[in-house]
């Protein structure tokens, strides 16, 4: 273990070192990059309205696997990139009534 001997400093100015000290590790905290895909998540509601589809029809989608959900506490939430992933995966068609006419 090493061992720090004080001489000729008085408690104010170490007190001042240690509070320089602080303020620089803080500062050095600030500029570094935050994770922000882990706490981004949208909601049910943000979803539907994304993909202009209604909550039912959301639900079908999530049960049938062609969308990733989380559940964190009662919340269903959905990560955005992985939602427009599983679109551009996908090839998502309307079809029409009455079958293929004329082709």
């Amino acid at each position: 273990m090493e061992k720090i001997l004080l001489n000729g400093i008085s408690i104010n100015e170490l007190l001042d070192k240690i509070g320089q000290l602080i303020e620089n590790k803080i500062g050095q905290n600030n500029n570094q990059p935050q994770k922000q895909d882990q706490s981004k998540f949208i909601s049910r509601k943000e979803v539907a309205k994304l993909l202009k589809i209604s909550l039912p029809t959301l639900n079908d989608w999530t049960k049938s696997g062609l969308l990733n959900s989380y559940r964190i506490g009662t919340r269903v939430l959905y990560k955005p990139d992985e939602v427009e992933q599983s679109l551009t995966q996908r090839n998502f068609t309307k079809f029409r009534k009455g079958g293929n006419h004329g082709a």
